[in-house]
């Protein structure tokens, strides 16, 4: 399983972040907008329902006003109380004809008169044919409708506004929403002959009015029951016509408040048939009906599809997928930035961890910084600083302990274990080279004295001069060792021949001459030397050295003798080594 870095999973944290902060913007910024385009829609249509209701007032207020200027005119007295001659009948069915062509939406213009049961005195009817004024033998009586006879018993200059009702005139003739506006007629004396009537088509009123609206918006209107007046389905109007009652309030329950007369406006979104798409927006407002009767009102509405109103929104939307998928890329570079720039100096940091005595590397940590990542550096450059020191000091006492484990503490040389471990590796290289070696075994004469006389410290500083001397007598190649005591022991290499242990030998015997000084007094120090070489004496370190030990005890039980080699002195003399031993053990 691939183990992401810190990079990659910070880089990965803020890229999450950047992505998700520019989508929940993206997100609630396209739903703000939404909401305020519904908002904005519902009102909008809103105002146009109430300007729609107010232009159909103005309109049956205008044909209101046209039926009081026809029941005014001096003919339409004379017709309805039957004393018009037949020039002044004609000449106001020509007037009717003039309105109806002004007016497309007037379907009938009749004058009743209130003698012979509300006979008609004139009509003049838009028909599949066009206007025609009906024949006088086609007149008929009309006083049993509540047109008339509520007409009549207005005052003069009261306009009757009738329910909105289905009429036609056969299969060419559809039924068309119509209102009867009516208004009295009376004579000089104020008193009502007759009456006035125009029917009004309201499909064309509505088409006149809904000139302004949008194609897209339906028109709704219902009465002052609820059943559906004007409908974008045909046949959902007018239901209690035809056997069934399709009510406002039942189709959209929201409208009651309106029927009940608790809201004057109502706006929502939704479905308008049954849940089925496409969703629209809804706005309903209840008017009085019209200017000339307001004992009565229709609630009217106007509808407008969901996806018009969102469209913009849609629009806005798409540009912010677009600007959140940039603000993302955007985002993914700068977390990759962002996260190189903030770990860097961890790694810088983690560098100098694992490398902590490497000075370059620390010469890199951001210790100027003034953050946490600059205070975490600093601590960690004391920490080094000490670490190092403790380290040193260890090193430091690490090869003092070293070099006290291999020399003598008293006088700095090599002691016995080292001076074996260099004996038996020069004779190793000397066996390989064919060289010669010689091991020179030194013992002082009368140092025993020098301690009893002047103690032990006297004794001590009297061995370090010797230690000097020595050194300074031999060959750089040469090594002088502390063997214990007043004995000391040379390993001398590349000698040829006897004359070089002989040179050797005398070197140290020069520099021991001279008195040795202790304290303010200064001690004859001589020195007995043993010689034994290799490979003539021994092939192994053990053996020469003892070798050189045995002469060295001959040598100094031999009056005159300076120092003796083994080789020599054993082919001189008569007793064995183990003899010369019991001498020695005998002192």
């Amino acid at each position: 399983m691939i183990k992401l870095g810190l990079t990659a999973r910070l880089s990965i944290l803020l890229v999450c972040i950047g992505v998700l902060a520019s989508g929940a913007t993206g997100y609630s910024t396209y739903q703000a907008n939404r909401r305020l385009l519904m908002r904005e829609a519902e009102r909008s249509l809103l105002t146009s329902t109430q300007l729609l209701g107010q232009r159909f007032t103005a309109a049956l207020g205008d044909v209101a006003a046209d039926a009081l200027v026809l029941a005014t005119l001096p003919s339409s007295v004379q017709v309805a109380l039957g004393e018009a001659s037949g020039l002044g009948s004609t000449r106001l069915k020509q007037v009717f004809v003039g309105f109806m062509l002004q007016h497309p939406e007037y379907r009938q213009i009749r004058l009743i008169s209130r003698s012979n049961f509300g006979l008609e005195r004139v009509r003049v009817a838009r028909g599949e044919h066009g206007i025609t004024v009906v024949p006088d033998d086609e007149l008929q009586e009309k006083g049993q409708f509540p047109y008339v006879f509520d007409t009549l018993t207005a005052n003069a200059g009261h306009v009757y506004l009738s329910q909105i009702g289905l009429e036609g005139g056969g299969a060419s003739d559809p039924d068309q929403p119509v209102v009867r506006i009516g208004t009295p007629v009376a004579d000089t004396s104020g008193s009502n002959i007759g009456v006035l009537v125009i029917d009004v088509d309201l499909t064309r009123v509505f088409e006149r009015i809904e000139r302004d609206l949008p194609s897209d918006y339906a028109v709704y209107m219902a009465n002052e029951w609820g059943d559906f007046l004007v409908h974008p389905d045909p046949s959902q109007t007018f239901g209690f016509a035809r056997g069934r009652r399709v009510l406002m309030q039942k189709t959209f329950p929201l409208t009651a408040a309106l029927f009940d007369g608790n809201q004057s406006n109502v706006t929502f979104n939704g479905f308008a048939h049954a849940h089925e798409p496409p969703a629209e927006v809804f706005a309903f407002a209840r008017l009085p009906y019209g200017v000339v009767d307001d004992r009565h009102f229709v609630t009217l509405g106007l509808a407008r599809p969901l996806s018009d109103v969102l469209e913009p929104a849609n629009a806005l939307g798409a540009q912010i997928v677009w600007l959140a998928l940039i603000s993302s890329v955007i985002a993914i570079v700068l977390a990759i930035l962002f996260a190189r720039a903030l770990v860097r100096p961890l790694r810088t940091l983690a560098h100098a961890v694992t490398h902590i005595f490497d000075d370059a590397a620390i010469q890199r940590l951001p210790v100027a910084r003034s953050d946490e990542i600059g205070v975490l550096a600093r601590c960690f450059e004391r920490m080094r600083s000490e670490i190092r020191s403790q380290v040193h000091a260890l090193h430091a006492r690490q090869e003092e302990l070293t070099h006290l484990a291999g020399h003598d503490a008293l006088t700095g040389l090599p002691n016995r274990m080292r001076f074996m471990d260099q004996l038996e590796f020069a004779i190793g290289r000397a066996a390989l080279g064919g060289e010669k070696l010689a091991v020179l075994f030194v013992d002082l004469n009368g140092f025993k004295q020098i301690n009893d006389h002047f103690g032990h410290s006297a004794g001590d500083a009297a061995l370090v001069v010797v230690a000097q001397r020595l050194r300074a007598a031999l060959r750089e190649t040469d090594i002088v060792a502390r063997f214990g005591g007043d004995e000391f022991v040379i390993l001398a290499g590349d000698v040829h021949s006897p004359d070089a242990i002989d040179s050797t030998a005398a070197r140290i015997q020069a520099a021991m001459r001279l008195a040795v000084p202790v304290g303010s007094h200064s001690v004859d120090v001589g020195v007995s030397i043993g010689v034994s070489e290799f490979p003539a004496d021994g092939d192994h370190a053990g053996e020469l050295l003892a070798k050189a030990d045995t002469a060295m005890y001959i040598a100094k039980t031999s009056p005159g003798a300076d120092y003796v080699r083994y080789r020599q002195r054993m082919s001189a003399s008569s007793d064995t080594p183990d003899q010369q031993r019991v001498i020695r053990d005998g002192e």
